[in-house]
């Protein structure tokens, strides 16, 4: 890595989080930066794909102890392997932080799930938000400025919309997506199971196979994204359920569907931002403030019942919503602003 000084390190560890940076990136000629990721979902694949200069190591586990020590263990390779830089960019994920603060950089990290900062959480969710609490920056969405203000007060700075509104802004679909997908459906609904193993969620009962069961019933097919195999197992059994061997462009195969469905929420609302109809069956006792908003303005639905689901999959069948291209253009250039203004020392921090 030598002695170069970086404007910006980035360190991802989902795949939500990849789009939200390579889309920052992109916007941030002239500037010079370095990824890192973690190996988590379809993170190293999409990394690869949008040729982010940067390298991935550490691996996530389906395991909740095994889980919380690559974590901790990541935290500590990077405290010797993180490059020098003015500023540390990261979404939703701490470890990078102590690496950060240790080489004096300036630490912004972007936020959207509230829920992590709510209520009673396991002993590794504290370490982990009191490890956040270190970020110098804190960019959220404005419909969740008071759950993170609270936590963290006046190192809060917001933007209006969604995150997803930050690389949807450049989204134009690939109309020969379907043919060089390799999915063998010409019509099909994207399911994302939950994630059992979050901190934040805890253990639950999956809802899949009941929704892959109503769905050949009623015989619509499915493309299903496990991220483990624990989760591919869920779909053993079912002939109309397609697991795509690689990572797709899963923006393209949320724009082509009929509906995308995800236990998760970032799929949900990148299909909401889209106009295409949208369900959440995110298994938590309450949703992301995010995730509300979609709900309340009529653009998601959220259930945990199987039968309400595929019957509203079914009523919204070839029923598109108005997409928000307009607006996500005016998040994008509004965050876009906001972190060269952090770069170069405004906004008081």
């Amino acid at each position: 890595m030598g002695r170069k000084t970086y404007d910006i390190w980035a360190d991802v560890a989902n795949t939500p989080q990849v789009h939200v940076i390579a889309s920052i990136i992109r916007e941030l000629r002239g500037y010079s930066i370095y990824v890192t990721g973690f190996n988590r979902g379809e993170t190293a694949q999409l990394i690869k794909m949008y040729g982010l200069d940067g390298q991935v190591f550490g691996s996530d586990k389906y395991n909740p102890l095994m889980k919380s020590l690559s974590f901790a263990g990541r935290t500590f390779r990077l405290l010797y392997k993180a490059p020098n830089a003015k500023l540390l960019l990261s979404f939703e994920n701490a470890m990078p932080i102590p690496a950060g603060k240790l080489r004096r950089m300036r630490v912004v990290l972007m936020l959207d799930n509230d829920l992590k900062f709510i209520g009673k959480k396991p002993l590794f969710q504290r370490i982990e938000s009191r490890i956040k609490r270190m970020a110098d920056i804190v960019l959220v969405p404005e419909v969740a400025e008071d759950t993170f203000r609270e936590y963290f007060g006046d190192r809060v700075v917001t933007y209006p919309g969604y995150k997803e509104h930050i690389y949807l802004a450049d989204f134009e679909p690939n109309p020969r997506f379907l043919d060089e997908s390799g999915i063998p459906f010409d019509e099909y609904v994207v399911v994302r199971p939950e994630s059992l193993t979050s901190l934040y969620v805890l253990h639950g009962k999956s809802l899949v196979p009941e929704l892959l069961r109503l769905f050949e019933k009623e015989g619509i097919n499915v493309v299903y994204l496990p991220r483990n195999e624990e989760e591919g197992a869920l779909a053993k059994g079912f002939g109309n359920v397609y697991i795509p061997p690689r990572a797709l462009d899963g923006l393209n195969l949320i724009y082509h569907s009929m509906a995308t469905l995800t236990g998760s929420g970032t799929m949900a609302r990148e299909a909401a931002v889209m106009g295409v109809p949208s369900v959440s069956f995110f298994p938590g006792e309450r949703l992301l403030a995010v995730d509300r908003d979609l709900v309340e303005k009529g653009k998601m639905l959220h259930s945990r019942e199987p039968g309400e689901i595929v019957e509203y999959v079914v009523d919204s069948w070839s029923r598109r919503k108005e997409k928000e291209i307009k607006e996500a253009k005016q998040v994008k250039k509004q965050v876009i602003t906001q972190i060269t203004g952090f770069i170069g020392g405004q906004y008081g921090y």
